[in-house]
């Protein structure tokens, strides 16, 4: 195979998949998933994937402007053209960022496969099996709390994390103490509360139940944007705090660190590989671990490429809550409740594409003319 210079074509799509069977999550009932997915072709024939929750935002829009600003361009380069992408002024990065992030991974993925190497390899691999932590809270009593995580602590799993209701706090006492109460020693339980409160006052009785179980994390208590709060709340608490997942650049990341213990990396929503690269970096300077925001297919690769990533999250497949995993040709390989490197080529996204169509409702496909 010769060596890749330009990118040929973008395939983009916007898919709805639904589910097996609904899953709860608090108030709300959830039948099926949003995607949008891209597929960049190189000069030299090899493809590469990406793909994104679609989350009521208009990502096919956005992915579809950025693979424009790819379609054509040269691999040379690849953090040069994910910021010339972004484009030359504040407003538009904010706005075209996760369609970038889509379009620097599936050239990742392009490139390792150009390669034949996985990306782990490309990044530089440390270690060959990094934890995973399963995700918990679809549907959930104290009684489901204390069954699923008896049964994750069983098959190896060392950390569960649990996404709590966040408004009625004494509900919430109610799962997290049963939880707690059913895991063995030496396994932990972080909580998510999916930007619940509005000021530390409000977050404080939560907050109190973190320390008082012993609980690993309390994640993304505020909006991202209310770093603030998070920096206020985290001078009374003893329990470590997660932010990150929706920084739209590596500044706001910065601001996160003030009130973040661990930061969470997402390469599909806050600038693609190069983005977390950079993440990853900062920290370390700063002295933070890392956790990786789902799809961990992809985020799994930068755990054995950085002794800074701890673990990877993942939605089990037998959750059913993340149907795009039925369509990875490379699904995790999960041992003793570790993620096992993969020796494939590529970045863990690549899809099959063809199955995937029977669930399209948009598309589009961008050529390269050759001059």
């Amino acid at each position: 195979m010769s060596t890749p210079g330009l990118i040929t074509t973008a395939e983009i799509g916007r898919f709805v998949i639904p589910l097996e069977r609904p899953v709860r999550l608090g108030a709300a009932e959830i039948r099926e998933r949003a995607y949008v997915a891209l597929r960049l072709t190189l000069d030299d024939g090899s493809e590469g994937y990406a793909y994104g929750y679609d989350r009521g935002m208009p990502l096919y829009e956005v992915a579809t402007e950025a693979a424009r600003r790819y379609v054509g361009q040269s691999v040379s380069a690849l953090d040069a053209l994910r910021l010339s992408a972004l484009g030359p002024t504040p407003a538009p990065r904010a706005t075209m960022v996760r369609g970038v992030s889509l379009c620097d991974i599936a050239l990742w993925d392009a490139l390792c496969h150009s390669a034949g190497e996985p990306l782990h390899a490309k990044l530089g691999t440390v270690k060959d099996r990094v934890a995973l932590m399963p995700v918990i809270g679809y549907g959930m009593t104290p009684e489901v709390a204390a069954r699923e995580g008896a049964a994750l602590a069983d098959r190896g799993f060392r950390t569960i994390k649990l996404m709590i209701d966040g408004g009625n706090l004494d509900f919430d006492t109610k799962v997290v103490k049963a939880l707690a109460a059913a895991l063995p020693e030496g396994v932990r339980f972080g909580l998510d509360a999916h930007w619940s409160w509005k000021s530390a006052t409000e977050a404080a009785p939560w907050a109190r139940l973190a320390d008082e179980t012993g609980a690993l994390f309390l994640e993304d208590p505020v909006a991202p944007t209310d770093w603030r709060i998070a920096a206020e709340l985290r001078a009374d608490l003893s329990t470590p705090l997660c932010l990150g997942e929706d920084a739209i650049d590596l500044a706001a990341l910065r601001d996160m660190c003030e009130g973040a213990d661990i930061l969470r990396l997402d390469a599909a929503a806050s600038g693609g590989i190069g983005y977390v690269r950079e993440g990853l970096k900062m920290a370390r300077d700063r002295n933070k671990t890392v956790i990786p925001h789902v799809f961990a297919t992809l985020h799994q690769h930068f755990g054995y490429a950085d002794d800074v990533v701890t673990r990877i999250e993942a939605i089990l497949p037998e959750l059913g809550a993340d149907p795009i995993d039925n369509f990875l040709k490379y699904p995790l390989t999960i041992r003793d409740g570790d993620a096992c490197a993969p020796d494939v080529p590529g970045a863990g996204t690549e899809l099959d594409w063809d199955a995937l169509a029977a669930f399209v409702t948009r598309k589009e496909i961008l050529t390269h003319e050759p001059i």
